[in-house]
């Protein structure tokens, strides 16, 4: 007997929990940073990586992008 495997969630808490993973993986990619050293660094509270929120900030405010209320 063949099952058919579908790929979607049960849940919305399900759905929401999948794009938040696939958010993270997006956002440690464009960053280069691995996603799985991330994850194992967050988990295991070693905070050898910073926050993504952390990185962010510091990249944006490197890069103005032509904003003139951004601080300088």
């Amino acid at each position: 007997m063949h099952t058919a495997i579908i790929c979607a969630t049960q849940t919305l808490e399900g759905t929401q929990a999948w794009d938040t993973l696939m958010s993270l993986v997006a956002t440690t990619r464009k960053l280069g940073i691995s996603f799985f050293e991330y994850v194992r660094d967050s988990i295991s509270y070693t905070r050898k990586i910073p926050t993504l929120a952390t990185i962010l900030r510091e990249q944006s405010s490197l890069n103005s992008f032509g904003c003139s209320s951004m601080p300088q």
